[in-house]
């Protein structure tokens, strides 16, 4: 079709459904229109999260005094991604964050939770397929 706009009727018992509604609809059209202008991807899966994480690890080895700890805690809050995507699609998590951790200490970047297959596999090469 031709057409270039829509109309979304939202209809609800309550405003507050219907305010809910109405953010989560505009978050959406935001995502999608934001991909159209911008092509570019990173990977999924906490892909990146792990990645960051191994990167502030092998920063906070470099520095010492408190900073290297806060460093390393917030690199360990970052994992929480992965382990929440696995512990969502049922899977085991430490399990999983270990397959990970070592793919990434491999230099596997783009590393992270696949729960179509229920383990870890390259996103960025399962996003080309």
């Amino acid at each position: 079709p031709e057409t270039k706009t829509a109309t979304i009727v939202l209809r609800g018992g309550a405003e507050q459904f219907i305010e809910e509604s109405k953010r989560s609809l505009n978050d959406a059209i935001m995502i999608v229109k934001r991909t159209i202008q911008n092509s570019r991807v990173v990977g999924g899966g906490g892909a990146i999260e792990m990645e960051l994480s191994k990167f502030l690890k092998e920063y906070s080895r470099t520095i010492k005094g408190k900073s290297q700890l806060i460093i390393n805690a917030y690199a360990k809050a970052l994992e929480i991604i992965p382990k929440q995507l696995s512990d969502n699609a049922g899977l085991d998590s430490v399990d999983i964050l270990n397959k990970l951790r070592q793919k990434h200490a491999k230099g596997g970047t783009w590393f992270g939770v696949d729960i179509k297959n229920d383990g870890i596999c390259d996103t960025m090469e399962e996003y080309d397929r």
